[in-house]
């Protein structure tokens, strides 16, 4: 990165002294004193090798080097006063680019929903989101907000959590298939071996936990037939019988409406399912993601069923 030797505070307060037109009157304007705006201008003419000003006792004028200078310190400043101007006009209303990453599921299920909502709403937002499970450094990766499921690890990290409601989690499967395996009324009535189950594949599963009405938790051993990462996939796998998948239950809505799937076990729950925007610090974030956190908070909710 290119810099310069030069105080640009120095620059400032020389521009300052020819439109005052004088070191008092800038002295004045400033709250600063003249002997100190005297020294600075004096400190910038030794650092450039120069003189900018022709100083006597009734009038000050600009010498040519100092002209050329004047110049540039005008353009300097016109600059940082635009770029002010931008900054608050960004504070005033959400506008600018959101760098979002949120998980697989949520991405594919519920925000294609409301993307368009939001867009219309905010049309000075721009919106760049990445659909993934992966675990994300929102500095190191300049990530403006996350939106996951809230596992342990999260909840013990120094990211602040804007909770955006709780989705259902249920066991599902298709009729054929509970038709040839019968009644399931318990937890140890379920196959450990026909389990879909929720979860990437670097993450061996062994147990199923369930929570029951009073939020107490079971714990099963089981060997998932199918294990992914993907709700589409279990989705699709409970669809064709092979076996009871643990899915949000607003991954497959259409389907329990129909009647192609059913729930089993209705009094368990088989994931806390709670869902977060998760962001760096509530400090000096912009509108336009403070924007974007909002209207989660409030459409997301009715959608996680």
């Amino acid at each position: 990165m290119n810099s310069t030797s030069l105080d640009l505070n120095d620059l400032y307060l020389f521009a300052q002294v020819i439109e005052q037109r004088g070191f008092t009157a800038a002295g004045e304007a400033l709250g600063i004193s003249k002997s100190h705006i005297s020294r600075r201008v004096t400190h910038l003419e030794a650092s450039l090798g120069v003189r900018l000003l022709q100083r006597t006792s009734r009038r000050l004028s600009l010498t040519d080097a100092g002209e050329e200078l004047y110049a540039h310190c005008r353009a300097m400043i016109a600059e940082a006063q635009a770029g002010e101007e931008a900054v608050r006009r960004r504070t005033a209303e959400p506008a600018g680019l959101v760098r979002v990453s949120m998980s697989v599921a949520i991405t594919d299920v519920l925000l294609a929903r409301l993307l368009p909502r939001f867009m219309l709403r905010y049309p000075k937002v721009r919106l760049a989101i990445e659909a993934s499970n992966r675990q994300v450094d929102l500095v190191e990766e300049h990530i403006d907000v996350v939106v996951r499921g809230l596992s342990f690890d999260v909840e013990l990290s120094s990211l602040v959590q804007a909770p955006l409601g709780t989705a259902r989690w249920g066991l599902v499967a298709s009729p054929v298939y509970l038709a040839g395996t019968g009644m399931i009324d318990e937890p140890d009535a379920l196959p450990q071996g026909d389990l879909l189950i929720y979860e990437s594949i670097n993450k061996p599963v062994t147990t199923l936990r369930l929570i029951d009405a009073h939020g107490e938790a079971l714990v099963r051993t089981i060997q998932p037939r199918l294990q992914s990462d993907n709700l589409a996939a279990l989705r699709e796998a409970a669809l064709a019988g092979m076996g009871i998948a643990s899915l949000p239950l607003y991954a497959c809505a259409r389907e329990l409406e129909t009647g192609t799937l059913c729930v089993v076990l209705p009094e368990f729950r088989s994931r806390e399912g709670r869902l977060a925007a998760l962001f760096p610090t509530r400090r000096g974030m912009m509108p336009a993601v403070r924007a974007f956190v909002d209207f989660l908070k409030e459409e997301l909710p009715p959608l996680l069923g």
